[in-house]
């Protein structure tokens, strides 16, 4: 498991200065004897109006320093400019491509699991993409190949939830798995209520909420709430559904956005609301009817649906709602997608991965959006 970005700058400087410390301890031991500890002598205040004393000069850099400053440019490297607001910036490519994939923003990154290759394949890969650096990291994979799962990312840990296991559609898990970065594993942890696969989850802040999906029984539209005392029913959607998408706040508030009924053919454009963990209201309605969407949330417009599909195409829309129901847009996507990934990490909002045509297509495509 690699150190997260937000840890990295502390290491390398440690180190930096810990070489420092050796270097000075075997200057003053060279005779052999052990060298005394390094204990800080106060600096007297210079005074100033002693022209003897005055200011302490400037220190003459050395090439221990020279290290020391280019570690810290490696390090740090200059401020990203800022991503335009009005568009969709493409970003370099996934090292894979992928559709129907599980995704949400964790430590820092944009993490990716489970999902269909370009044969039909489901995968257990999971990644991480960089958003400072543009770069995807490998991650401990998942016990199998799962698609149609949900991710969320929680104060303590990494959640996948549900799945269809395996390639095929008759297989949906009850299965929650949970990555710990501090071990780097992912672990069995309390399973949904039902076996589920192509609902949505987010985490309000207090609670993870999943609603809606395919059971063993058919079209799902119940809602489950995950608490420190386990798993609880939450209530019911106000249209039971499947390949929707959920978003929230952070701040108690999850909306669940759109989905569908069975085919391509059954989009709906319902948006529920789920409020500190009470029973889900339908607050209002996306102008565009889709499923195979996903979502997030964006300060100042509400919770977001991206991409989806229909039997004729996929959709670059992105629709917004807020928790009044007042609809608007943000600039859609560069290229229209369905089953991609996308989330917001410090005012950017990114979008990976998905199909570009209806049904089994896949793309590496990586798009980001400035909110700020």
């Amino acid at each position: 498991m690699r150190a997260t970005r937000r840890g990295l700058q502390p290491l390398r400087r440690l180190a930096v200065l810990g070489a420092l410390l050796l270097a000075l301890a075997a200057c003053n031991g060279d005779d052999g004897e052990a060298a005394p500890a390094l204990t800080p002598t106060p600096t007297p205040e210079p005074d100033l109006d002693d022209p003897a004393d005055g200011a302490l000069p400037t220190p003459t850099p050395t090439a221990a320093d020279d290290d020391a400053t280019d570690e810290q440019e490696e390090t740090d490297g200059p401020p990203p400019a800022p991503l335009p607001s009005d568009s969709w910036t493409l970003l370099d490519e996934a090292p894979v491509a992928l559709t129907e994939v599980a995704g949400a923003a964790f430590l820092g990154d944009l993490w990716i699991a489970g999902g269909f290759t370009a044969d039909g394949a489901a995968t257990s890969a999971v990644r991480a993409y960089d958003p400072t650096f543009g770069t995807w990291q490998d991650m401990p994979a998942l016990p199998g190949g799962v698609h149609h799962a949900a991710l969320v990312g929680t104060d303590d840990g990494l959640l996948l939830l549900g799945g269809y296991v395996g390639s095929g559609f008759d297989q949906p898990t009850d299965a929650v798995l949970r990555f710990d970065p501090a071990t780097g594993d992912w672990e069995p942890t309390d399973p949904l209520p039902a076996a589920r696969a192509a609902g949505a989850a987010a985490y309000d802040g207090n609670r993870v909420v999943y609603g809606g999906g395919v059971g063993p029984e058919g079209l799902a539209g119940d809602v489950f709430m995950l608490e420190a005392g386990g798993w609880r029913a939450g209530g019911e959607l106000s249209e039971a559904r499947e390949h929707l998408a959920a978003a929230s706040d952070g701040a108690g508030r999850v909306w669940f956005l759109a989905g569908r009924t069975g085919g391509l053919d059954t989009n709906l454009t319902a948006v529920d609301l789920v409020v500190d963990g009470g029973a889900p209201q339908r607050i209002g309605d996306l102008p565009t009817a889709r499923g195979g969407l996903t979502g997030f949330y964006a300060d100042g417009v509400g919770a977001c649906a991206v991409g989806g599909e229909d039997p004729d195409r996929t959709y670059a829309e992105v629709e917004c709602i807020d928790g009044e129901g007042e609809v608007s847009t943000l600039p859609a996507l560069g290229q229209p997608r369905h089953g991609l990934g996308a989330d917001v990490i410090e005012g950017v909002a990114y979008a990976v991965l998905g199909g570009p045509e209806p049904g089994l297509a896949v793309s590496a495509t990586v798009e980001a959006l400035g909110l700020d």
